[in-house]
């Protein structure tokens, strides 16, 4: 991995259908001041069409879109990004739900109502290690 202007900002594509949701996701990435999300969309369909267009470091994606499954998007998304950082966020954080989600790809599998507020960690997380800086705290999937 080839350092990075370590002023830059984390480039996310937010993909959830809820809008108050998606504005709870924004509001919690901004206030972190390490990433900056720049596509939301709330559709599969969109959510390809988006990711065939401009490559991003990071894709938070809800998997249940009003359009289809989310794991289409995830499987992509690491198809023709393997470097991409995914957060998928979830409410059926069973172990076997979280499993099927890594072995799809996934970098990381949050419960939408409890663990919503790593997703700012992960992303400074993120920016460190694209700048080529070491990570200040542990990741777990």
């Amino acid at each position: 991995m080839t350092p990075r202007d370590p002023s830059r900002s984390v480039r996310v594509l937010l993909v959830e259908d809820s809008l108050p949701d998606r504005q709870r996701l924004k509001t919690l990435i901004a206030e972190a001041k390490s990433a900056l999300v720049v596509g939301e969309v709330g559709s599969v369909a969109g959510a390809l069409f988006l990711i065939h267009s401009d490559p991003v470091d990071a894709v938070v994606l809800d998997l249940q879109l009003w359009d289809g499954d989310g794991c289409a998007v995830l499987s992509e998304v690491k198809r023709t990004q393997p470097s991409c950082l995914v957060i998928v966020l979830t409410s059926l954080s069973t172990p076997e739900h979280r499993t099927h989600c890594l072995q799809l790809g996934a970098d990381h599998v949050f419960d939408m109502t409890n663990e919503l507020h790593r997703v700012p960690e992960v992303l400074a997380d993120l920016r460190l290690a694209l700048s080529g800086k070491a990570t200040t705290s542990q990741n777990h999937p």
